[in-house]
């Protein structure tokens, strides 16, 4: 199933469903561009459709999060493009509200797509005190074929990052499945993180996540788990 519109493609298919989404960690905070496990891609949702998300991160300190949001596809003057908003679930602990923006930009007709973007953008300056600042990158997403490649690098004060990942889709069944990894700069670029995970799309209104990431150095190791409502109209 193809679930983006644009050249760089997301899996094979059918049109309405949606790729990957992710917890951006190397954002210190929970905005969800679409992407691979921990890195945004060129990727945007399609064009009318809506994603609900749910999903949770076990394994970290000093306390598991959980969080709610939504994000939607546009397209303006045939430009497409990508906007949403969640926040972190807990008591007394709750949001703030986080949006997220992107712009995908196919570079010719077969070849890589570039996006533009920028997450976990906080109102006020009391939500930027909790989640941290904005977190703005540039990706390139190319379909090779066999499997798709991402390069990219993010933005954000004390926490610059180099963004590499790849992923590859198979037929299991009458439902496509793909498998993703990723790795990505954290803590000021003092070590790296990886994460290696799938994604199973269920039902063309549904689709599973789950991902386990892992510091080179030093720290945790943690599970994600999310589920994708997938609305088109």
């Amino acid at each position: 199933m193809r679930l983006s519109d644009g050249a760089c493609g997301w899996p094979a298919g059918r049109q309405g469903l949606v790729a990957a989404v992710a917890l951006l960690v190397v954002a210190s905070a929970w905005a969800t561009p679409t992407g691979l496990n921990n890195i945004p891609t060129a990727d945007v949702t399609p064009d009318r459709t809506v994603v609900l998300q749910a999903f949770g991160t076990v394994g970290d300190s000093p306390r598991d999060q959980y969080v709610l949001g939504f994000k939607w596809g546009f397209q303006l003057g045939g430009q497409r493009f990508e906007g949403g908003l969640d926040g972190r679930l807990g008591e007394g602990d709750a949001g703030p509200a986080l949006f997220q923006f992107k712009y995908s930009l196919p570079t010719s007709r077969r070849g890589p797509v570039l996006g533009l973007g920028v997450a976990n953008l906080a109102v006020t300056e009391d939500d930027r005190r909790r989640a941290g600042e904005a977190f703005k990158y540039v990706v390139v997403s190319h379909d090779w074929g066999p499997l798709r490649s991402h390069a990219g690098y993010g933005l954000q004060p004390h926490n610059n990052a180099f963004l590499l990942g790849l992923d590859r889709t198979f037929h299991v069944g009458r439902r496509d499945v793909m498998l993703r990894g990723d790795l990505t700069q954290i803590q000021d670029q003092s070590q790296w993180l990886g994460s290696l995970g799938a994604i199973w799309f269920a039902d063309p209104h549904l689709a599973v996540e789950g991902w386990v990431s892992q510091p080179f150095d030093r720290g945790r190791t943690t599970f994600t788990l999310k589920l994708d409502g997938i609305l088109s109209f």
